[in-house]
């Protein structure tokens, strides 16, 4: 530190999202103070006491804030840290307390680098920041994205599966690998400890930590042999539970996977029913999420987990007053209306008219696609009061100048929105902004090229191809010479995501051929044997689930 050594210590707890550090460091912060330590902690779960931090925070994350470049973003991130450092870190310091901080002035550099500004400059900005304030002790938690990826989701799964993320989330699969490469590049040469986190427990994970602690206080930082003594790592610690033995099928792998995760990778699969059955008291909310369009979990799980019940039934012709859609209707009213996505008869629109008050939101994530005057009069209806989300879902496929006019006020109030709106729209004013976000959102922007085969949309494929495997997701069940030739261009990399873009295309020799070499692309990777199982189930989903916009939406296949 320039001005003097502060009295207390100061630890922080770094990596990639997804990676358990914030777990870990409530129970070291446990352990500590069992030893007798007065320890401070400046963010408890999500949320700073700071109000500053907390508003800094909200507005980095807001995504109708798509317009932030990568610079301002660097500057506030830091300013979020300085403050508080300032505000609560320096006092707690003074006091002679142990600081254990989630997240540190190394975040803002690393997610500067990936946005694409130099190391150098971001190092200068949050040195700026600290303004000579040091960390004792830097703790780097990884895992893989994939691996951060299925957490997060079941995590949500658990708690709520609608609930949207941050900004970062629209920058694509590859933001997330120049992350957690930034954080091992820095990590190796400023000699931070890395604990990888794809097998350990959250136990076994403090109880790591807690050596590195007590080593780097042994020694006044780093032991001279490095940290391998303290952390007692394996290779089988670095490498993710889904990449199992190569002579492994996909039932074995699923057999032998923690069921969480084996739920998770077993979505919509047939071939997984029995799992899923036999899993659905011990994990009710992801064994129902993960059913395939006719499961016959279905109907057991109506009554616990309705809402997750109704999922996946949009484009299922209503068979009467049998149909779960009709029959939850007092319990999930919500659920069930969502459900009628698709559907155009008397029936379900009858059922609209019924909860165009109640449900507004759902009623308008009904219609989406539709510009028959039956929607449009629901639409006038439900409009006001609606979330922005469900407008937007009501506008998707519709390229009407009426469907223009509600389109460009949600990209006023939210760009991000907006774009979610473009879904199978290919006019001038769509590729406009398209275009204009095609660095911003990436994810967002190649989401709404699904289905598209002109030229414009393979121009901002190939522009937008270093975003990460949501390239290849775009050209799921096109059949076209660039699509093919783009899948090509991504199979080494992205050899499961190429697989699940060939669903609907079980007739062409080409998809065939590549689904095979996708298959001896496997090496041990669950995800690449499950997209090459869904492709092979697919011809066995009933003709309403294998519908385009079936294939556009995902199919009930979720990456």
């Amino acid at each position: 530190m320039a001005s003097g050594k502060q009295s207390g210590r100061l630890i922080a707890f770094e990596g990639v999202d997804g990676a358990g550090k914030s777990t870990v460091l409530k129970n070291v912060a446990e352990q500590l103070r069992a030893r007798g330590e007065t320890v401070f902690l400046p963010r408890v779960g999500k949320d700073h006491s700071s109000r500053p931090t907390r508003m800094i925070r909200n507005l980095t994350r807001d995504r109708r804030n798509l317009d932030l470049r990568p610079r301002p973003e660097l500057l506030l991130y830091c300013a979020r840290e300085s403050q508080i450092l300032d505000e609560m870190v320096r006092p707690a310091l003074a006091r002679g307390e142990t600081v254990l901080i989630d997240r540190s002035l190394l975040t803002p550099v690393v997610l500067g680098m990936a946005r694409g500004l130099s190391r150098g400059e971001c190092e200068r900005t949050a040195a700026l920041a600290a303004a000579g304030l040091e960390v004792d002790l830097t703790l780097v938690y990884d895992v893989h994205p994939r691996t951060s990826r299925i957490r997060k989701r079941i995590e949500r799964v658990r708690t709520d599966p609608d609930t949207e993320g941050g900004r970062k989330g629209l920058a694509g699969s590859a933001f997330k690998e120049r992350v957690r490469d930034g954080y091992q590049e820095i990590a190796r040469e400023l000699g931070f400890p890395v604990l990888h986190a794809e097998r350990a427990t959250p136990d076994q994970m403090t109880a790591r930590t807690m050596a590195v602690i007590d080593a780097a206080a042994a020694y006044g930082g780093a032991p001279p042999d490095g940290w391998d003594g303290a952390l007692g790592e394996s290779e089988a610690d670095r490498t993710p539970q889904w990449m199992v033995p190569q002579d492994w099928d996909l039932q074995r792998a699923l057999s032998e996977l923690p069921l969480p995760v084996a739920l998770f990778l077993c979505n919509s699969l047939l071939c997984a029913r029995e799992l899923r059955a036999a899993a659905a008291e011990q994990e009710p909310e992801l064994a129902t999420w993960a059913m395939d369009p006719e499961d016959p979990l279905r109907e057991r799980m109506a009554e616990a987990q309705p809402t997750l019940a109704l999922r996946g039934l949009g484009r299922r012709p209503l068979s009467g007053d049998d149909d779960l859609r009709v029959r939850l209707l007092s319990v999930a009213p919500a659920g069930c209306i969502s459900a009628l996505k698709h559907l155009s008869d008397p029936r379900s629109d009858a059922l609209r008219e019924q909860y165009a008050e109640q449900e507004r939101d759902a009623v308008l994530e009904s219609l989406v696609g539709r510009e028959d005057a039956a929607a449009w009069k629901l639409r006038e209806r439900c409009w006001k009061g609606a979330d922005d989300r469900a407008r937007a879902s009501s506008l998707g496929f519709c390229g009407s100048e009426r469907a223009w006019e509600r389109r460009e006020k949600l990209f006023d109030k939210s760009p991000a929105v907006g774009l979610s709106t473009l879904r199978g729209l290919s006019d001038p004013r769509a590729n406009a902004w398209l275009e204009r976000y095609a660095e911003l959102a990436p994810k967002r922007v190649l989401s709404a090229l699904g289905g598209r085969t002109d030229a414009i949309a393979h121009q901002l494929r190939q522009r937008l191809f270093e975003t990460g495997r949501e390239v290849i997701d775009s050209v799921r069940g096109l059949g076209d010479d660039a699509s093919f030739a783009l899948r090509e261009q991504g199979l080494s990399r992205w050899p499961s995501t190429v697989a699940h873009s060939l669903l609907g295309l079980g007739e062409d020799a080409r998809a065939g051929d590549l689904l095979g070499r996708c298959a001896a692309l496997a090496n041990g990777d669950v995800h690449v044997l499950r997209r090459v199982q869904g492709v092979k189930e697919r011809p066995r989903w009933p003709q309403w689930a294998r519908t385009r916009t079936a294939l556009l939406q995902g199919g009930g296949n979720e990456e």
